[in-house]
């Protein structure tokens, strides 16, 4: 894992060489999630997906016209969807079903190539960092329900993992995206949670 981090910040310097040509631009991004705790259920149960957001901000780095590099930031707001449901009966548990707000730090490579005049493709995939900032689990079995905001360390709220993207570009500034968040660390808050998001994106 820190092999993992000292590549990001090496990502990162490079980032800042290059932060003067006049070819890299400023973007700002939001968007939509669906997020889906991956546990092993039992037999009979299955759990479901919870509704988030995201907001944020980047720098996209051209190395030529189809390669770049995009560092972000931005902060999202996860629910992990973790309502367990007894497919014979119907009846809902909700178990360790939680809500997060994450700083996230993605740093995406792209390429794109272009399909017309005014219409592009664009892939990306990165690594990401992710410091959950504050959250809550809910547990409830049948009339007894229990609401706890979490605190823990650093260890317990820090993730990395891999996000991986498609957007189709419009134009100069506008683009659309479809993204996957998967986390590698598994016993943490947002462990097990994989999200997808949809989003726009405004390039200056």
């Amino acid at each position: 894992m820190k092999k993992l981090i000292y590549s990001i910040i090496a990502i990162a310097m490079i980032c800042c060489a290059f932060s003067t040509a006049a070819q890299n631009r400023w973007n700002i991004s939001a968007g939509g999630s669906i997020s889906h705790n991956t546990s092993k259920m039992f037999d009979g149960y299955s759990s479901g997906w919870g509704g988030g957001a995201f907001i944020g901000g980047g720098y996209e780095i051209n190395f030529t016209s189809n390669w770049s590099l995009n560092p972000q930031i931005e902060i999202n707001y996860i629910n992990n969807g973790n309502v367990v449901k007894d497919k014979t009966t119907n009846e809902k548990y909700y178990d360790a079903w939680g809500d997060f707000w994450n700083l996230n730090i993605p740093v995406i490579a792209s390429f794109r190539f272009p399909v017309s005049d005014n219409l592009g493709i664009r892939f990306g995939v990165g690594p990401y960092l992710q410091e959950s900032l504050a959250g809550r689990k809910y547990k409830y079995l049948r009339s007894a329900e229990e609401k706890e905001s979490l605190h823990g360390s650093f260890q317990n709220r820090f993730n990395v993992g891999i996000q991986g993207e498609a957007a189709v570009e419009t134009g100069n500034h506008f683009s659309y995206m479809f993204r996957v968040n998967y986390p590698f660390a598994k016993e943490n808050w947002m462990g097990k949670t994989i999200t997808l998001s949809l989003g726009i994106r405004y390039s200056f």
